[in-house]
């Protein structure tokens, strides 16, 4: 009897640690952050995230009117965002989507108010463009060689942050006024792990080469 009492205990602690191992392997620390995240909207003001917005990443865009959207971050690496939200011509985009991490100030002015949603899943076999914000190759674009290109009659900021030491950091100004110094069009060897900054503008366009 005591050796069948020892079998069903041994069973039950393999049956544990399996079902620990498990849960480890899905609930990865993206999983976590995105659990965090919780859809809200603010009003004009000043925010820490962590309080009234939970810390998280996000697609963020005006609820009505034109108005300025900034996130300054506590840590040096975390994202930057000036833009103005909205669908007139005063309006540099109509969202944009980035990470927000507990500490981080948000401010809200001008506008309505601004609507936060969780980004819930990303595309990594995505070839074709990216929104404004903050990107990270190999999980919302896929690696490769690109000519990028802003969206139509539009001009902005374009970045690539190599996550590699020595790979090869971007900073275009992307439009068609080259007397202010923007270019149509410039071409990228976007590596695994890179991070894609899109500032000033609703959109660009990749081409594979």
């Amino acid at each position: 009897i005591m050796k069948n009492k020892l079998s069903v205990q041994h069973f039950l602690l393999v049956l544990g640690t399996v079902l620990v191992a498990v849960i480890a392997i899905f609930i990865t620390p993206a999983t976590l952050a995105q659990a965090k995240a919780a859809e809200t909207t603010l009003i004009p003001g000043t925010y820490t995230v962590g309080g009234e917005l939970k810390s998280g990443r996000y697609t963020v865009s005006s609820t009505s009117g034109t108005g300025n959207f900034l996130n300054q971050p506590k840590k040096s690496n975390g994202q930057d965002v000036n833009e103005i939200l909205g669908s007139d011509e005063y309006a540099t985009t109509s969202a944009v989507t980035a990470t927000f991490k507990k500490g981080d100030q948000v401010e809200i002015s001008g506008m309505t108010s601004a609507h936060f949603v969780p980004v819930t899943s990303r595309n990594k076999k995505n070839t074709s463009s990216l929104g404004t914000g903050y990107w990270t190759v190999g999980k919302d674009i896929k690696k490769g060689k690109y000519t990028v290109s802003p969206a139509a009659g539009t001009s902005g900021n374009f970045f690539v942050q190599p996550k590699s030491l020595f790979g090869t950091e971007i900073n275009e100004v992307l439009g068609s006024d080259s007397s202010a110094g923007q270019v149509p069009k410039v071409n990228v060897n976007l590596k695994k792990g890179d991070t894609v900054i899109i500032r000033g503008m609703p959109s660009v366009s990749f081409t594979k080469r």
